[in-house]
């Protein structure tokens, strides 16, 4: 196999004398060298680290403040609720391990672009800290597989990719001693990590390119032919992980763009013999692909366990990377800079830490543009993609001059699936939205909420989650959608029409014997019923209703129509036929990812079979949504 990638460090300084976004980008990192070089605290190994979901508020899903400075202290950077101990102090270590390796990066990078000899210094403690402790930290882990210097594969791997990468980029600018150590180091990273390959995941991804990054420190070359062609290689991973569309299986944006920052990181290491022709062309397409689901204001929708807050811009770091390390296929980057936000600068691939106090640039401002992206970025042509159909990834998207509407029917996406197929996320052209609420840490009790039924726009059978299954696609077209979920004698099928002014949303469940159904779909602000609502008990049972509050009864009218709408500017008008014997109830409920008040309306009852017809009218003039 060939040898790693190489940055062409002489025309990467080019850049930087003659592009004034590449001087930034290398500026704010000499500025969060110098800062994290006073706060930069290495945990030894006698504490373990814990896992960093545990690091989110139970009350509201925000995550805690890190502060460097405060190992034992941690707050909710929403509601301000304190928590002390383990597992905070274990997450917090795990967070300060994240640092170092992100300032060994940082380090390696004004080597390279400044002959900065601190940053020579810095990397010497650093790599010299790891590598003589690295067999004193002991294995531990229980959420998804085992580490050393944290507390499973996954984190150990993304930490060693971000350190063993710092030390290549440097071209070993350590002394002797610490260089003999580090291989040492990379072969026991090696030995732990390589026993826990063992399926096509995102976790797994990591680890691959983890060991690619030790066999090419070590020159192990049966090491790197493993890492590609074992049978959880690198090669399985695309060809069997990455829908023929582009889209990672777990489908949701974030462990896409994470799964995408591993494999490049596993090409990087590898070089081009890594990947076959084939599998790199796949690969190129998970960059095309995801953009085609972004709402107007570019934010992904955040299906299954993703995280709400990501937007197209997040993830250009990963485009930037792809235009060097898969030339097989022409890159477009004007969609991840179409809208951008100030934020730190982004490492590639590494944690950068939450702390304040490092620069925040705008546009092209990672680490990754500078090092991998070409030196401009063309414009962006105008005009966003229409209707489409994602049939192996079992997506459907409409769009019409009033809304963009999403219809999720394929196969199940694994443990990150919250099993809610034939659920919708919706976008109109007046600026209302009904989003996919997402996730928070997996260790807070508020991810009960949103992972449960009644936090997605469903039909739900006897108050439980979906069992795992696929669903299937019936019918599509520009305007119109039609798939079925089936198991267990229970059949939904569910059909949306966009027009020129709304949609309509067809639900019909059939059942092998009577049970309690409920239809539930929310959206931004309070739901206002055009009948009279009164204060009622709130729906008991499981499934996310004990999360639902000022629960209140509707009275159903005599037509069992019921009209009504949320209560912000822009929502649709709703008229929905309501099933006999089936009652209603409007409630509000906390986590929609725009900040906004959750208006959730709900209609509940016991049968064997039900059908739910739901028209949505705008008001006012509609415009292109999305």
């Amino acid at each position: 196999m060939n040898a790693a990638y190489t940055p062409d460090w002489q025309g990467i300084r080019r850049r930087v004398a003659t592009r004034p976004w590449a001087a930034n980008v290398l500026a704010a990192i000499g500025s969060d060298f110098t800062r994290w070089t006073d706060d930069l605290v290495i945990p030894g190994p006698d504490r373990p680290s814990a896992w960093t979901h545990h690091y989110f508020c139970d009350a509201d899903g925000a995550p805690l403040r890190f502060d460097p400075a405060a190992p034992a202290s941690h707050a909710c950077t929403r509601c301000g609720r304190a928590y002390t101990g383990e597992p905070w102090d274990g997450a917090w270590r795990t967070t300060m391990h994240n640092a170092a390796a992100a300032q060994a990066q940082r380090a390696a990078l004004l080597v390279r672009l400044a002959d900065d000899h601190r940053a020579a210094e810095e990397l010497e403690r650093i790599a010299a800290a790891y590598a003589g402790d690295y067999l004193s930290y002991d294995i531990h882990g229980v959420n998804a597989g085992r580490g050393r210097v944290h507390p499973q594969s996954l984190d150990e791997a993304v930490w060693a990719v971000c350190l063993l990468r710092a030390l290549r980029w440097a071209d070993d600018a350590l002394t002797p001693a610490t260089s003999t150590a580090a291989d040492a180091m990379a072969r026991a990273i090696a030995d732990l990590l390589r026993p826990q390959v063992g399926m096509v995941h995102n976790i797994h991804c990591w680890l691959l390119a983890a060991l690619a990054e030790c066999a090419v420190r070590l020159r192990d070359h049966e090491l790197l032919r493993w890492c590609r062609d074992s049978p959880f290689g690198a090669q399985a991973q695309v060809s069997e992980g990455v829908h023929p569309e582009g889209l990672w299986y777990e489908i949701n944006p974030h462990y896409h763009y994470y799964t995408v920052a591993a494999l490049l990181s596993y090409r990087e290491a590898a070089g081009p013999e890594g990947l076959s022709e084939e599998a790199a062309r796949r690969l190129s397409r998970a960059i095309t692909a995801p953009p085609a689901l972004a709402y107007s204001d570019t934010r992904l929708p955040a299906y299954g366990d993703g995280w709400a807050e990501c937007h197209v811009g997040d993830f250009a770091p990963q485009a930037e990377a792809a235009c060097a390390i898969l030339p097989e296929e022409p890159l477009d980057l004007a969609p991840y800079y179409a809208r951008t936000r100030r934020a730190p600068v982004p490492l590639w691939f590494g944690n950068t830490s939450p702390a304040p106090g490092c620069v925040e640039l705008k546009g092209r401002s990672s680490v990754a543009a500078l090092v991998f992206g070409p030196d401009d970025v063309q414009a962006a042509s105008p005009g966003r993609p229409g209707s489409f159909v994602w049939p192996h990834a079992g997506i459907g998207l409409l769009r019409s001059p009033a809304v963009r509407l999403a219809m999720r029917f394929g196969p199940d996406a694994g443990w990150h699936d919250h099993r809610d197929k034939l659920g919708v996320d919706v976008e109109t052209a007046t600026g209302w939205s009904s989003l996919d609420l997402g996730t928070s840490g997996y260790g807070s009790d508020f991810t009960a909420w949103m992972r449960s039924p009644l936090a997605h726009n469903l039909v739900v059978v006897d108050g439980a989650r979906q069992p795992e299954h696929a669903g299937r696609l019936l019918e599509s077209s520009a305007r119109r959608l039609v798939a079925e979920s089936a198991w267990e004698g229970q059949v939904m099928r569910r059909r949306v029409t966009v027009s020129d002014d709304g949609w309509s949303d067809l639900c019909t469940v059939t059942l092998a014997a009577p049970l309690r159904i409920e239809w539930v779909f929310h959206g931004d602000g309070a739901f206002l019923p055009s009948a009279r609502a009164l204060p009622a008990p709130g729906p008991d049972g499981e499934a996310g209703h004990a999360w639902l509050r000022e629960v209140r009864r509707i009275e159903v009218p005599h037509d069992r129509v019921l009209r009504g709408s949320w209560e912000v500017d822009g929502a649709p008008e709703l008229t929905l036929a309501v099933p006999e014997t089936f009652e209603a109830f409007t409630a509000l409920a906390e986590g929609n990812p725009n900040g906004r008040p959750l208006g959730v309306l709900l209609l509940r009852g016991h049968d064997d079979h039900a059908r739910f017809h739901a028209t949505f009218r705008l008001r006012g003039p509609s415009q292109a949504a999305g």
